[in-house]
């Protein structure tokens, strides 16, 4: 189960170390994106969430708002 490619947001915070609420405001901020939703299950490719994450604590290191690190994502995202 643990090599599954696509998660919901509860199998994320268990497989990254960062709790739900917290992702959850990321995800309302538009740092991380659900790949779709079913029912009101957000689902997400766990490698480009995971990918993302740790460009956000690259970023937040290096005392980024992440309101900035947004910004870069988009920008990278393009």
């Amino acid at each position: 189960m643990a090599n599954k490619e696509f998660v919901s947001l509860n199998e994320l915070a268990k497989q990254s170390d960062i709790n739900k609420s917290k992702l959850a405001y990321y995800v309302s901020l538009g740092l991380i994106r659900p790949n779709t939703v079913v029912g009101k299950m957000q689902i997400f490719k766990k490698s480009e969430v995971l990918h993302t994450l740790a460009e956000i604590k690259k970023w937040q290191d290096k005392h980024k708002s992440l309101q900035q690190i947004k910004v870069k994502l988009d920008s990278a995202r393009k």
